[in-house]
């Protein structure tokens, strides 16, 4: 699969926050003191099961007190939420971790992120020992992750040999009946829970998971029912990051959790699980790097929880489809045609929808990247975007980079003027030959501009470039004989017409059929006074005005010369008078060969809906 942009900036950050080095590990677990206070990982999972990870994602950690808030949502499943709210509150402490916050009266820890919390909710999950509790923590934790999860015994064995003051907490809790039953049961489960084995991945899928409405985005597995979902991430966004949790919202904006092994989770409800490992931690006990790399994230693709959103990911593509399946208005030779069915699979269309923001922008990358051979021209068509903002105009930005880099034409078409994306992408490209083609005024004239190069790459020649097209070589008129030629030869006129030089108008009698010999001509339509919109492109060794072959009508569009062109025509009614033979073999050959074209077409309209409709 090809590298995103995305994964680049990742890569980025990784590199950037190499050098940051302060903070200190958790000494006062004696086995954390052990750890490699160098490690490093950054890992992002969307809900669309989009992994990305860099650096030292993959090596394991204790989970540490960012288990708290998964324990929080079992005990919730397990409990009626009215009961759990009686034994552990809601409320911000504005403490350490590891305080002891309970009300004066009853005993009740402030919330279930501080230690004294997490105690009483690791006693509040279904099991009638201890055993079976973290059974079914490690159980639901693996539904998270994707995987099954082990207890790092080491860690256990450290923390419950020196965890006095958890053990005192635990004990007051008994003193005011927050726990039932032996404390020291509890802190055990406490403890387990703690010390579970995590990597970076499995803490971004298990932010993921949250975010996907507490279905694992990867597997499909439900972690945690729906209605539990705002409680959980409620919070972690408001106790999550103990007493840093006010800055942390007004920073990063994005519901977390941090542990004393280095990790930090944070999720982006309906978008992102984003997490960082890196064992220094600040005098608060939050990972110093994990927080720098959140808060750059956060910053970079503007994913601060408050920033208005009414997109989803499944509706930011409405549609894609490549060139072979959907082509321009161009009527084109039967050369051409075959050329462009062969390797119109070299163009490829994505029609976008809904607010452009960051995790939007990232699919579309995603969905690009991924093929195995990137098309060589790729077009985004923004008619149905009711927003962007700039960390996706920076996405885009990237992506156009990295494409045209790889040799790719990449046109943005039907951007409104409105979104000022070409003022953002003037600032963000300096470099002038990764400019993105923005001068198409729709997706015909993108299609046609496309069409055009590939069929200069694969060597098509044209029937004629400077001399005009015999009459023998218009498709509609296949399988004359030099005679019927001659004949019909002798019933043309000709005449050349310059740039813009109208050939009929719009309501004049379509008493002729027309034959393009050079050049170039379009169809025009009139949408009101002011407003005319192209409905086709007729090429060299094309014929247009067919109608007059079926009876004198009124034409319903102009016609008008792109550039200088030699038109023939003759008048059908002059040739039905004649009733030689001659003449009735051209007139049959006429009629059979529209019935072909016109099936042709109507082949190629089915295709097209066909497409459309997917």
């Amino acid at each position: 699969m090809n590298v995103t942009p995305f994964h680049q900036h990742l890569e980025e950050l990784y590199q950037n926050f190499l050098s940051l080095k302060e903070g200190n590990v958790a000494d006062y677990i004696p086995e954390l003191a052990k750890v490699n206070e160098d490690q490093f990982g950054i890992a992002i999972i969307t809900v669309d099961g989009h992994v990305y990870q860099v650096g030292d994602s993959k090596s394991e950690f204790s989970i540490q007190s960012i288990s708290k808030a998964f324990t929080y949502g079992i005990a919730l499943e397990d409990n009626d939420q009215s009961f759990v709210e009686s034994k552990v509150d809601v409320e911000p402490s504005g403490e350490a971790f590891n305080s002891i916050s309970l009300e004066p009266d009853s005993g009740r820890p402030k919330n279930p992120m501080i230690n004294a919390g997490a105690i009483a909710t690791s006693s509040l999950v279904k099991g009638e020992t201890g055993q079976e509790k973290i059974d079914r923590i490690i159980d639901v934790f693996g539904k998270y992750t994707g995987r099954k999860l082990d207890i790092d015994f080491d860690i256990y064995e450290s923390e419950k040999n020196t965890g006095h003051r958890n053990r005192a907490i635990s004990h007051l809790l008994r003193n005011y009946d927050i726990l039932s039953g032996d404390p020291e049961e509890v802190l055990d489960v406490y403890f387990r829970q703690c010390s579970i084995k995590v990597t970076c991945r499995d803490l971004a899928l298990m932010g993921a998971t949250l975010a996907n409405d507490g279905v694992n985005p990867i597997t499909g597995i439900r972690a945690l029912d729906s209605e539990q979902i705002p409680n959980v991430l409620g919070v972690m966004a408001s106790c999550g990051m103990y007493d840093y949790s006010g800055n942390w919202i007004y920073r990063v904006g994005m519901p977390a959790k941090s542990g004393v092994g280095g990790g930090i989770v944070a999720v982006l409800p309906g978008q992102l699980g984003l997490a960082v490992f890196s064992p220094r931690l600040d005098d608060k006990g939050n990972s110093v790097r994990g927080i720098a790399v959140c808060e750059a994230v956060s910053k970079t693709f503007d994913l601060h929880m408050l920033h208005s959103t009414r997109t989803t990911t499944s509706s930011t593509i409405r549609r894609s489809y490549d060139g072979s399946s959907i082509r321009s208005k161009t009527v084109r030779d039967i050369s051409a045609n075959r050329v462009l069915d062969k390797y119109g699979k070299d163009i490829r269309v994505f029609d976008l929808a809904g607010d452009m923001q960051f995790v939007s922008a990232e699919l579309v990358m995603h969905e690009i990247m991924a093929y195995e051979n990137l098309p060589s021209h790729i077009i985004l068509n923004f008619r149905h975007v009711s927003s962007i903002n700039h960390a996706a105009t920076q996405q885009l930005c990237d992506l156009s980079t990295l494409l045209t880099n790889k040799g790719k034409i990449v046109i943005f078409i039907g951007m409104p003027k409105s979104f000022g994306f070409t003022n953002k992408l003037k600032l963000l490209l300096t470099d002038s030959t990764n400019w993105p083609m923005m001068d198409f005024p729709d997706l015909d004239r993108a299609l046609e501009y496309c069409e055009e190069q590939l069929l200069e790459n694969y060597d098509w020649v044209p029937l004629s470039t400077s001399s005009p097209v015999r009459l023998e070589e218009q498709p509609i008129c296949l399988d004359m004989s030099n005679d019927e030629i001659d004949y019909l030869e002798n019933h043309l006129k000709r005449k050349t017409y310059d740039t813009d030089q109208v050939i009929c108008c719009e309501g004049e009698l379509a008493d002729r059929m027309f034959f393009v010999e050079l050049g170039q001509v379009s169809v025009w339509v009139n949408i009101d006074s002011n407003r005319k919109r192209r409905l086709n492109v007729i090429k060299e060794a094309s014929s247009f005005g067919e109608a007059s072959l079926l009876g004198t009508k009124k034409r319903i569009a102009d016609i008008v010369s792109d550039k200088k062109s030699v038109i023939s025509w003759f008048e059908p009614a002059a040739l039905f008078q004649d009733t030689s033979q001659i003449s009735l073999n051209i007139q049959k050959k006429l009629f059979k060969n529209l019935a072909s074209q016109t099936f042709e077409k109507l082949q190629r309209s089915d295709k097209e809906i066909r497409s459309l409709s997917k």
